[in-house]
């Protein structure tokens, strides 16, 4: 859908001021830029970029008037999901402003966002983290927002999502839902074949 020159992925696509608009994961890059669909679902135009630097995972969330992002920011250094930052803006074309907290969270358990916010039936609001304490992709869990504004975030500590049951894999890495669909990646070793080909 969407070739750029470096990697892609994590693509958070939404609808928004009569637009359907997608946030790829794209640090290799060094800049988070949005898109905007010109012919839904294969034909995507820079619309601009919010933020500068190796942010990864980026996640859109409306609250109390404000949009926020939640994501990790390498910053050059050490990892790329341990570092949590926030940014702000009041409307999705910015100004995407750092919020003063920054960086929020360095936390290998909990700073990388694993899919979009999601409210529950009792009005609590609550964000896939991927644990990255096993590796990439070795887990997930749900953190809830407690407090967020312009001073403050509070985030729980994550309550792990158990891959046991029906799922095929041994490791969540991503949930996101909308409505009644809800996706999930998982994760799996895959033994290569030996052997000539």
């Amino acid at each position: 859908m969407l070739e750029e020159a470096h990697h892609l992925s994590y693509p958070q696509v939404f609808e928004r001021d009569g637009a359907i608009w997608m946030l790829p994961e794209a640090s290799a890059g060094g800049k988070l830029t949005l898109y905007r669909a010109a012919g839904f679902p294969d034909s995507w135009l820079v619309e601009t970029v919010l933020v500068e630097g190796e942010i990864s995972d980026a996640t859109l969330f409306e609250h109390e008037g404000m949009l926020w992002l939640f994501a990790t920011d390498r910053d050059g250094h050490g990892s790329t999901s341990d570092t949590l930052v926030i940014f702000s803006a009041p409307a999705l074309a910015g100004p995407w402003r750092p919020h003063p907290a920054n960086p929020v969270l360095i936390d290998h358990r909990m700073a990388r966002p694993g899919g979009a916010f999601v409210r529950n039936r009792d009005g609590r609001v609550l964000l896939p983290v991927q644990d990255g304490t096993l590796g990439y992709g070795g887990g997930l869990g749900l953190s809830e927002l407690l407090e967020l504004n312009q001073q403050t975030v509070r985030l729980s500590p994550p309550r792990p999502i158990d891959a046991a049951g029906d799922f095929p894999y041994p490791k969540i890495h991503t949930l996101n839902r909308a409505g009644r669909l809800e996706v999930i990646d998982g994760i799996a070793a895959v033994r290569k074949r030996s052997g000539k080909q």
